[in-house]
């Protein structure tokens, strides 16, 4: 089974109360810049990742069956999809990638 297939959209408020209620601690997971070559670190770092979800409203977010969060940030070549995850005290960055399209839900059985 997918698990990082998401299952349903959430509210855009809901995931602002969210971020709200975490604003203070944010972090990113080290597994979300291993990916990047040292050049691309010096470009994107973990402000990069931050700054959209402190600042920007996402296209849309979506719930994921492992329970973790999936938000699209528009950008001029497609959507950045930033993976959260809501821990005990604390709202965790797992990844990112760049997208072209925001997935749509299928009610079908994987």
């Amino acid at each position: 089974m997918n698990t990082t297939k998401i299952e349903e959209w959430i509210d855009l408020e809901e995931f602002k109360e969210l971020i709200s209620n975490h604003k203070s601690n944010i972090l990113v997971s080290p597994h979300a810049l291993t990916h990047l070559s040292i050049a691309q670190r010096l470009i994107f770092n973990e402000s990069e990742l931050i700054n959209p979800i402190m600042n920007e409203r996402p296209e849309k977010v979506g719930k994921q069956r492992n329970g973790r969060y999936a938000a699209f940030y528009h950008r001029k070549n497609g959507y950045l999809k930033i993976i959260l995850e809501r821990k005990t005290q604390k709202l965790e960055i797992i990844t990112f990638i760049n997208v072209d399209i925001v997935p749509s839900i299928t009610k079908k059985n994987d």
